[in-house]
């Protein structure tokens, strides 16, 4: 509930009255039953992507929605994502170029890091980092539009 307490904080620091929502979301790599998040250093995300490199992995993006009230909805959306066999040096360069770091995997798929996927299923917009259709629907829902 990291949101809430975040939406919390928000409110009392900066005084806030009146809001409509507030969303907060974190996005995850599961692969071989290990969470991967976002690299800490340059050889994190090299072996990270070393990994991923011809193999399957999913994507969850965890989504809290919170309200001037207090009323609070969550959901998960999971993607799977299947990366293409990445040569070595592609790796290293792609490293260097600085895009992986702050990216739950060590890759943007709208970014360079899109060339690695080879199939996905799911919702793209979850693998980028906010599944924008769901979070669509929540939000209509809650304003009582079908």
């Amino acid at each position: 509930m990291k949101a809430v307490t975040i939406a919390k904080l928000m409110v009392a620091l900066f005084d806030i009255k009146d809001y409509d929502v507030i969303i907060g979301c974190d996005t995850v790599i599961l692969f071989n039953n290990n969470i991967i998040g976002k690299p800490v250093n340059v050889e994190d995300a090299r072996a990270t992507l070393h990994r991923l490199s011809g193999n399957v992995h999913e994507v969850y993006t965890g989504v809290t929605i919170i309200d001037s009230n207090q009323q609070c909805e969550q959901f998960v959306e999971r993607t799977t994502v299947k990366f293409c066999q990445i040569p070595a040096k592609v790796i290293e360069e792609y490293v260097a170029s600085g895009e992986p770091f702050d990216r739950a995997g060590s890759y943007s798929i709208q970014g360079c890091g899109g060339m690695f996927v080879e199939k996905i299923d799911g919702c793209y917009y979850n693998v980028a980092g906010l599944p924008i259709n769901r979070l669509m629907k929540a939000l209509w829902k809650r304003i009582g539009l079908k």
